[in-house]
């Protein structure tokens, strides 16, 4: 989703083309220009939509990642913003989740699709991009997930779960739910069927934020 698609989400959320120009920090002609595929031509303003949706400036020009698979450094190191502390977590390919949630401990470099700004604690914190439908209408195909492999799942919690054969490459984000004793992973579309959870799988991190955008 590009900015006029996250304008237009805001305000059918109910905020005004005001309210919206006030909590971003720029003027209601913005927001009006943007809503008629006129761009912000300054970088700055960029940069405050970025904070608002919490995503990288690039990230958001580009309606994706800057880089389709780069080498990053890990970091915990914050800096401030007027939303508070903010750091930078990778935004994962589904085949490299096994980087932030096996070794130990954490490699100092690993492979991602971009780095994402985000105020979400969790030093194992990632971002995943949804790839399916199974999950609508609560998590659409393309909107961004923060997953922190350091929680467990709870009935009720959502959660990245491997393959029923085990491993991340086939994972999956479901609903753990429990029916007459038996765990299950619970998917929100009915086009897709609850599977069991067999002694194969692993939970590999808890959904600890839903962005919907990009």
């Amino acid at each position: 989703m590009d900015l006029k698609g996250l304008v237009h989400r805001e305000l059918g959320e109910g905020l005004t083309e005001t309210e919206l120009a006030s909590a971003v920090g720029v003027s209601v002609q913005t927001i009006a220009n943007i809503l008629v595929d006129e761009v912000p031509p300054d970088p700055e303003i960029w940069e405050q939509f970025a904070q608002y949706f919490r995503i990288h400036a690039d990230f958001l020009r580009s309606g994706g990642p800057p880089h389709a698979e780069e080498l990053f450094e890990l970091t915990e190191n914050t800096h401030p913003s007027a939303l508070g502390p903010m750091r930078k977590v990778p935004l994962l390919g589904w085949d490299q989740i096994g980087q932030m949630v096996a070794p130990e401990p954490l490699p100092r470099l690993i492979h991602a699709k971009g780095l994402l700004e985000t105020d979400i604690p969790g030093r194992r914190t990632f971002a995943l991009q949804i790839r399916d439908d199974s999950m609508q209408p609560l998590f659409s195909e393309g909107e961004i997930i923060f997953v922190n492999p350091e929680l467990s799942g709870e009935r009720g919690d959502y959660v990245v779960v491997e393959s029923e054969a085990g491993g991340p490459e086939g994972a999956l984000v479901r609903q753990l739910k429990e029916i007459v004793g038996q765990a299950i992973f619970h998917p929100l579309n009915r086009r897709h069927e609850d599977l069991p959870k067999t002694k194969h799988q692993r939970i590999l991190g808890r959904v600890v934020r839903l962005r919907k955008n990009l």
